[in-house]
């Protein structure tokens, strides 16, 4: 974007407002993060920004935006490989887990109360979405009163006196001044001459059509994360629902929770704890007899009592990045039923739970 020559605005080619250009602006800023969180769209967002950028940006009349454009592709062709990389691993983990299982099979335990994953992200998504749609529906409102206006307006000259910030200031040739709103002022020197449309008391430049940018701007800022949250809500619910739709494999594992709430899941026999193969944020289906939905209170301290040893436990369903799990551990003799409350994530580099004790041994 920094290497593409501005146009300037004529009556011939008119700056209007650029709808095109703003998908492929808002699919460049989320693509990033999708890449990190949410994959499956970069499979999707990935090649139709490639679409728009080779379309829209080729052939330019200078070398240096045609090389920046095609590091653009390149980049994007790059990036959807990796995504597609990532979703591979994604289901050989999934099948590995299935296999290390070695068959052994069955339903989640009753009593799992009423699907609720991915209903805020869901509902979220929803609305802002609609507000995204209500400002596209406003700037093409604008684009077509303009339009009407435009197509009854009386067309005349006049020379440009000077710029403002966003205005220019005229004199036309009845030998009257006036000052126009002007996106562009720059655009014009003093002295050139420009044309005006006018109805009334209504007056534009004629290069210069209707600007829907602030509609843009809401379309973009609600739309991208509304996207984001109903894609993630959607994912989230079919993963989860899966969960509950058949018998599931079960696995023998280590699990221990950490001082931020976060539980840590190690193989069955790193009984030291020394490599975490899973991290997810996981909350109680079932209360235990105390009825309690967290761990114990301190009356000296206001914070909570957290168990960080490691303790045996059972997992329900494959685990793999982004997956849903059902973990039932023990906790003071009592069986206990964690769900998943985000994807499961796959600690990164040398990530480690931090206990404020010394840990046990496996409980």
């Amino acid at each position: 974007m920094i290497l593409e020559p501005e146009q300037r605005c004529t009556v011939a080619a008119p700056c209007g407002p650029d709808w095109v250009g703003m998908i492929q602006v808002g699919l460049a800023v989320v693509q990033l993060l999708w890449y990190v969180r949410l994959p499956e769209l970069t499979l999707v967002s990935g090649p139709v920004l490639a679409v728009i950028v080779a379309v829209e940006e080729f052939p330019l009349p200078d070398t240096a935006s045609d090389a920046a454009n095609a590091a653009v592709i390149a980049a994007l062709a790059f990036g959807w490989a990796a995504s597609w990389q990532r979703l591979a691993l994604r289901r050989r983990q999934r099948r590995l887990a299935e296999q290390a299982a070695a068959g052994v099979r069955h339903p989640l335990p009753k009593g799992m109360g009423p699907l609720r994953r991915g209903i805020v992200p869901i509902v979220a998504g929803l609305v802002l979405c609609a507000v995204a749609g209500a400002a596209v529906d406003q700037g093409l409102r604008g684009i077509h009163e303009d339009e009407q206006r435009a197509a009854k307006a009386v067309s005349a000259s006049a020379v440009v006196l000077g710029q403002g910030e966003e205005t220019l200031r005229v004199r036309t040739s009845d030998g009257s001044k006036r000052t126009v709103d002007a996106v562009f002022p720059e655009d014009y020197d003093t002295g050139s001459v420009v044309t005006l449309l006018s109805d009334g008391h209504w007056i534009r430049l004629a290069a210069e059509p209707y600007d829907a940018f602030g509609w843009q701007l809401l379309t973009l800022a609600a739309g991208l994360p509304g996207l984001t949250f109903l894609a993630a809500g959607v994912l989230a619910r079919r993963r989860a629902a899966a969960l509950r739709r058949a018998p599931v494999p079960l696995l023998r594992v280590l699990q221990r929770l950490d001082h931020n709430g976060d539980t840590w899941i190690y193989a069955a026999d790193d009984t030291a704890g020394r490599t975490p193969l899973l991290r997810c944020l996981a909350y109680p289906v079932i209360d235990d007899e105390a009825g309690e939905l967290g761990p114990p209170h301190d009356d000296d301290e206001d914070r909570p009592i957290v168990d960080t040893r490691l303790r045996e436990a059972v997992l329900y369903g494959p685990p793999y990045d982004a997956g849903e799990l059902l973990i039932v551990a023990a906790q003071g003799g009592v069986p206990v039923v964690l769900l998943t409350a985000g994807p499961v994530r796959l600690p990164t580099g040398d990530q480690r739970p931090e206990p404020e004790w010394p840990v046990g041994g496996c409980r």
